[in-house]
């Protein structure tokens, strides 16, 4: 089964693009996935959620919508010790470690994964995501 890694920016951008992410990862996913949520994006989710505006309502929006996410497919919160606190260098060495693909719009953590050969999902023209 497939893994792929969710980055805190995928999950505010369907709030803010208003796309569905679930029905998205469905159509363009080649065999079943687990969605693997690292710890350190939860973390990050859970203190915008606390703060106000655009950000804070995404992860509010994302928080809320993650039951939703559970119901339709496996999702695993990811913790590895010894592995980097900051999101991003989890991420890549998490993709790196385990042969994941990785959905994010960082476009300096995609150039490093792309480097590397790891496939890549990010929001194409607002509305859709695809492998880039």
């Amino acid at each position: 089964m497939q893994k792929i890694i969710i980055d805190t920016n995928m999950l505010l951008s369907q709030f803010e693009y208003a796309y569905d992410m679930p029905g998205e990862l469905r159509r363009i996913a080649s065999e079943p996935f687990t969605l693997i949520i690292p710890s350190t994006v939860m973390a990050e989710l859970e203190m915008f959620a606390g703060k106000t505006g655009k950000k804070a309502a995404a992860a509010r929006f994302a928080l809320q919508n993650l039951p939703k996410i559970k119901t339709l497919f496996p999702v695993e919160v990811a913790d590895e010790p010894g592995f980097p606190a900051r999101a991003d260098d989890w991420i890549f060495k998490y993709a790196q470690k385990n042969h994941s693909c990785v959905a994010t719009n960082d476009v300096g953590l995609r150039r490093r994964l792309l480097a590397l050969g790891v496939p890549v999902i990010a929001v194409k023209g607002k509305s859709k995501l695809d492998y880039v």
